[in-house]
């Protein structure tokens, strides 16, 4: 019943997203008209207009122009590299990351691929590698996470010279998050996983199961949110951000990215059937309206210009000056997370 009245209240965005996410059966023929209607909106061509000016080269940053943003945006609104509209813009731009900023430090070439390549596997680009790299992220990081190490701080006394923006903060052990293999799971890791969790192999599968309940467990709670400061063996310090820490947690309550990382973790068979899921879902019905509907907070549902990954922009295209537009979004989102429950 609540598809049918997302199909009759929502825009083109969600009323697409319905048939090819959340039905059993999708009319081509349907979903394509819906399709011509969804690119003619403003928020589409804005968005189709940062593809055009996108440089390969800018990697990771907050603002819209930045690859980490502009492909998901996209994505979100369903358009990708199997769209004639995604293909015919991006089809001048050479798509590689063997020789994207390389320099003397092997830490960019390496964060930048894990910054990049989740969003490359999100929009369907078939760049060679990409599924090669995703696997050997997953084993990386598994052959670390399968200890169920959580000691991961350096004792101060080891670092003499941290800057004073950086002093406050605990540094990550160099060995675990520096050099040619970063060990932690980033929450960038967490979108690449669920994007190959079932075109890969039996026994990965099994691996990315125990990455994802090592972020789960309560354990994990004892990283800072951001993770901390890592250390260049040239005593160079960066601030490395990008935690997996899971929403509704019981003392980190990141409200504005709650609802957006609940929906990444609903990817994974082991973090839905996990107790802790149980209780955010719990949670979220106390959003249920009388119509059966839901109406988040707003909080849920931010729009701004900062970094994708921290859940900013939910928006889904619908008219925010309309009195129902929470109401839509609220309840295609929550549908997309109680589909999983009953599979």
């Amino acid at each position: 019943m609540l598809l049918e009245w997302l199909e009759a209240n929502a825009g083109p965005v969600i009323r697409y997203r319905v048939q090819k996410e959340l039905m059993d059966t999708s009319d081509a023929g349907s979903s394509h008209k819906i399709m011509q209607e969804l690119l003619k909106l403003p928020q589409s061509q804005k968005r189709l207009d940062l593809l055009k000016n996108l440089d390969i080269n800018r990697v990771h940053g907050s603002n819209n122009t930045y690859l980490e943003n502009v492909l998901p945006m996209l994505s979100d609104f369903g358009i990708n590299y199997e769209s004639d509209v995604f293909r015919n813009i991006i089809k001048d731009k050479q798509i590689t990351f063997d020789t994207v900023n390389i320099n003397s430090d092997y830490f960019s070439t390496l964060y930048n691929k894990v910054i990049a390549y989740p969003f490359l596997l999100r929009s369907k680009f078939p760049v060679k590698d990409l599924f090669i790299f995703a696997v050997e992220r997953i084993e990386t990081i598994y052959d670390f996470t399968k200890h169920q190490i959580y000691d991961i701080y350096d004792k101060p006394e080891n670092h003499k010279s941290v800057p004073k923006p950086f002093r406050d903060r605990p540094i990550i052990k160099p060995e675990i998050a520096y050099g040619d293999m970063c060990r932690l799971p980033m929450i960038y890791d967490i979108v690449t996983m669920a994007e190959v969790y079932y075109q890969v192999s039996q026994n990965v599968q099994t691996k990315i199961d125990g990455i994802i309940n090592y972020v789960l467990s309560p354990d994990y709670n004892v990283v800072i949110p951001g993770y901390g400061i890592l250390a260049t063996p040239k005593r160079s310090y960066y601030s490395m951000g990008w935690d997996c820490k899971k929403p509704f947690n019981d003392k980190q309550d990141y409200s504005y990215r709650n609802l957006h990382r609940l929906l990444l973790y609903s990817s994974f068979p082991t973090a839905v059937k996990s107790s802790w899921f149980q209780n955010a879902i719990n949670f979220i019905v106390q959003f249920k309206t009388s119509n059966k509907t839901y109406i988040f907070p707003k909080e849920y549902l931010p729009e701004t210009d900062s970094n994708w990954i921290l859940g900013t922009r939910m928006s889904l295209a619908e008219n925010r000056r309309k009195k129902n537009w929470i109401e839509i979004e609220s309840t295609f989102y929550m549908q997309k997370l109680l589909c999983l429950l009953t599979d």
